[in-house]
């Protein structure tokens, strides 16, 4: 960066070098934490500003954008609005050309449709082309996920065309698809929903939703919407009770209800919760009750800690198991201490230590709890 103030021409050959170089190195290597990957993603942001201060030979740019794109391992990622004033109406065409060119002699993918790098290249060129019909009509060639419609949905929305991207993003969730990409696109109908003043539809239509499917995320879209209508107040108890219900019905909701209850401070009741469902409930959401419980009520966490011990110790896959049981160890130990009750901290770990005499690695950790 400090090399893009002083010389900023050097900078498109160098930084594409350095590009160049990564993306071959992480073909040879574990990048399973991304850090190297977010390196190069960095790289080309390097890259597209100094093109944009500095512009290189645009039909060159255009075929190595191309390359990186059409012919390379799938990586580095990059947006084409990031190229556009580098690229420029020429660099467009050339890139335009070159994507064709391919897209006649591609192999359809396993779907019968052009191959996914020609299509987003196609996707990018319209987008910075600025002309939003032909965007549209790009992007709808295949429309097989929410996700295409939901680009369409923003493309309208943004050029001011709330009706269409209206009209657009129902049209969407008539379809199936991926949940997560069905959610991103119905909170976009929403809010076109609301913003056009139909809030009785948009509140009826996340009801509807939540009621079929009591889930976390279901009554939080629910609770930002009816929070925009100000109805929420008179629906809070309702929709908890929704989530009662569902859990009376099935203990696979208890989770749902959980995470619901904390969200809203509900703590005594989510506590309640998972005493009675205690089966059920993940250690991890055990230990997050608990960590709130412990402080004033350190007597009622002395079972669940027992539990998650004894659950950890059993966990053979687990290398780390003895590590994990210890950690618990010294928290059962302040809560026992909390509640004034420290010989019964002795009496349980000497049980401990009776039932596991045989795992001496286990048995030199406790001697570290006991000091």
């Amino acid at each position: 960066m400090q090399l893009l103030a002083v010389e900023p021409t050097a900078v498109p050959a160098l930084s594409r070098r350095a590009v160049e170089r990564v993306t071959t190195a992480l073909t040879h290597m574990d990048d399973s934490s991304g850090g190297v990957g977010a390196d190069l993603h960095a790289l080309m942001e390097v890259h597209a500003q100094a093109c944009s201060l500095a512009p290189p030979d645009t039909k060159r740019l255009a075929a190595w954008l191309a390359k990186i794109r059409l012919d390379g391992p799938g990586w580095p990622d990059f947006e084409l609005r990031d190229y556009a004033t580098a690229l420029g109406e020429n660099g467009r065409a050339e890139l335009g050309h070159i994507v064709e060119e391919r897209a006649a002699t591609a192999e359809a993918d396993v779907f019968g449709s052009t191959p996914f790098e020609i299509r987003i290249l196609r996707e990018q060129l319209a987008e910075v082309s600025g002309d939003v019909d032909y965007y549209v009509s790009v992007v709808a060639a295949d429309l097989r996920t929410a996700r295409q419609f939901l680009k369409i949905v923003n493309a309208l929305r943004d050029a001011d065309r709330a009706c269409e991207a209206e009209q657009w993003a129902c049209r969407g969730l008539g379809q199936l698809g991926n949940p997560i990409e069905m959610d991103r696109l119905r909170d976009v109908y929403v809010e076109l929903l609301l913003d056009r003043g139909a809030e009785a539809e948009a509140l009826a239509l996340r009801q509807q939703l939540f009621d079929e499917h009591p889930v976390q995320s279901r009554y939080f879209a629910l609770r930002r919407t009816a929070e925009r209508t100000d109805d929420w107040p008179g629906l809070r108890a309702e929709a908890l009770q929704r989530l009662r219900d569902a859990v009376a019905a099935r203990s696979a909701f208890v989770e749902e209800l959980l995470g619901v209850l904390l969200d809203e401070h509900e703590h005594a009741e989510a506590w309640q919760v998972a005493v009675a469902h205690d089966d059920v409930v993940s250690e991890s959401r055990w230990k997050q009750l608990i960590e709130l419980r412990q402080p004033m009520h350190p007597a009622d966490v002395i079972e669940p800690w027992k539990r998650l011990i004894e659950q950890r110790l059993a966990m053979t896959s687990d290398k780390y198991r003895y590590r994990r049981a210890i950690t618990m160890l010294r928290r059962l130990s302040e809560a026992y201490r909390a509640s004034g009750n420290d010989t019964g901290f002795q009496l349980y770990l000497a049980d401990l230590r009776h039932r596991h005499k045989r795992k001496t690695s286990l048995l030199a950790k406790l001697d570290n709890v006991e000091r």
